[in-house]
């Protein structure tokens, strides 16, 4: 029996724009859920803005909304898989190895960083590129291995959508405003 857990981090904005909440949802082996969590909103005031500048996503979703997820968790995860590449912050502030998962066709960010491939054997999924920072790229290759196991038999981008719609049903219902 494997007991692998994985934590799917996504953020998700609200309000056009002005509100941002966060999840991340802990699956086990056969991604089913182990845990879910989500933010309150978080909504910039004007001079938040204006002081972070460019760096305001990169501190609201690596401080703001990742790092209080994984602290908060009760299943601890092994790897954290994330669709956002600015996630890949987290690797610099915890100790658990953040890869961020890109569909084939979708653009690779950084230069010189190693990357992996996951390819299914169900036709209708894509092949699947995994990356990370630099100091988690030696175990890049392993946690390939880990994950081609879990694509062979189940779509391993569609715990993103579970995360989605949970985020979307908390935000509507005004949960944590």
């Amino acid at each position: 029996m494997n007991d692998l857990k994985i934590a799917f981090i996504s953020s998700h904005r609200f309000e056009d724009g002005a509100a941002i909440r966060g999840a991340v949802l802990v699956a086990d082996y056969d991604t089913k859920p182990l845990e879910f969590r989500v933010t309150a909103p978080i909504r910039p005031t004007f001079y938040q803005k204006t002081l972070y500048g460019e760096l305001l996503d990169l501190h609201i979703l690596v401080e703001l909304i990742a790092l209080p997820l994984i602290v908060e968790l009760k299943e601890k995860p092994q790897i954290i898989l994330v669709r956002d590449p600015i996630f890949l912050g987290i690797n610099d502030k915890q100790m658990v190895p953040t890869i961020l998962i890109l569909k084939e066709d979708e653009p690779l960010f950084g230069k010189n960083i190693p990357t992996e491939q996951l390819d299914s054997a169900n036709s209708e999924h894509p092949s699947l590129i995994l990356k990370t920072s630099e100091n988690f790229s030696n175990e890049l290759n392993s946690v390939q291995q880990q994950l081609q196991s879990i694509y062979s038999r189940r779509n391993i981008l569609e715990p993103f959508s579970r995360n989605d719609i949970a985020c979307q049903e908390v935000h509507e219902q005004k949960l944590g405003d």
